[in-house]
Order: structure tokens, then sequence, then C-alpha cells
């Protein structure tokens, strides 16, 4: 005896309108990925073409689409410093959270446009004054996204003294992530190895062992 699914599924209209659903599924997921990775595309464009993965970037380059991560490490402005710019509470802080996102959490005013909003003048102007007079913030561990120069505005330990410990000149590469630079020195251990050996050295500046 048939069941009614398998009498539905016989039916010539059924199966054509089965037919058609999934298609339209199948089309509707491809353009949400499409469109994803297009958004992604011309992100990682925009980053190349202001210099924001070189730490040559204008403070108007920031977008709400960025994380707070993101546009501390491009600037290299310590994380908390931002945070503090945007009034987020120190127990509420998400470095991976966009501008957008702070901004309907914390209902800063976000009736602008894709490319400027509250969050992102807050922060040009926090980047400003903060380049003005660093506040030294401190950092709780040594993270392989992070760049020397993040680290030293975030500790007050030079560049210059940490680029001797590790034996490798400064020129070049203060913004470049440690994976990266790591990868590029030929560093034996990989990133975990060097990010520790980043650790002692702002351990020897401080005197500690």
């Amino acid at each position: 005896m048939r069941t009614w699914l398998q009498s539905a599924l016989a039916r010539p209209r059924v199966r054509l309108l089965l037919t058609f659903a999934v298609i339209v599924i199948g089309l509707s997921i491809t353009i949400f990925f499409g469109i994803r990775s297009f958004r992604s595309f011309q992100q990682l464009r925009y980053i190349q073409q202001q210099g924001l993965d070189r730490g040559t970037a204008s403070v108007d380059a920031i977008r709400p689409w960025m994380t707070v991560r993101f546009v501390a490490v491009a600037y290299a402005v310590p994380e908390e410093y931002l945070f503090s710019a945007l009034s987020v509470p120190y127990n509420q802080r998400n470095a991976n959270s966009t501008l957008r996102d702070i901004e309907r959490a914390y209902h800063i005013d976000a009736s602008q446009t894709d490319t400027v909003s509250e969050a992102a003048e807050k922060l040009k102007v926090a980047i400003t004054e903060y380049r003005a007079n660093p506040v030294v913030t401190g950092l709780r561990d040594v993270r392989p996204w992070m760049s020397i120069r993040y680290i030293a505005n975030s500790t007050g330990v030079p560049a210059s003294f940490i680029f001797t410990q590790l034996g490798i000149p400064l020129a070049g590469n203060e913004d470049k992530p440690l994976d990266l630079l790591s990868e590029e020195q030929h560093y034996q251990g990989g990133p975990r190895a060097f990010a520790e050996a980043v650790q002692q050295a702002l351990n020897a500046h401080q005197g500690q062992p």
C-alpha cells in the first residue's frame, strides 16, 4: 500500500513543483554565497589598495565592516584603547565584533552609510589622539596575529629592542603579523616558537627571567 508521499510524488505536477523548489533553493544558496564571496573579494582588494595590510593606511580608511581587532592591528593601537573609545564595557568586549555589530549592540548611531559610521568616526579620533600621545595599556599575552609595532605600543617596550633580541632587522618588518614574519624568517619552531621568543624579549626588557 503506497503512502501519501509516494502517491503525491507520482503526480507529474507535484514532481514539477518539487523540482522547481529544489532549483530555487539551489540558486538562492549559490547567490547568497556568491554575494559573500564577492564582498570578501572587494574587502580584500580595499585592504590592499589602502595599505591596511602594510600599516600605511590613513584613518579615513576605517569602515564599519572591520572588526576591532583588525583596526587595532592595522593601525598598531591596543584593542583596549579602541574599546574604551567606543565605550564598550570591559566584560563585554569581543575583538572579533565588527564596528557595525558594536553600533547595534550599544545603540551607537548607525544611520549612515556602508562606508561611514559613528563608530568609525570615533575610532578615527581615538587613533589620531593615540598617535599624538601613545598610551601603554598592557598586554596579556603575545598572539600570532599581532605585529611588533602593536606589541611595542601595547607594552611600552621599544620595537628596536624586540627586534634586536630576535636578531631580525626592523626595517619593513614592524607591521607584519608574527605568523607571517616567522614564516618569512624561516624561524625554527614556527609561529608559536616565534611568539614565545617575542615574549622572552619583553621579559628581558622588564628584567624578568
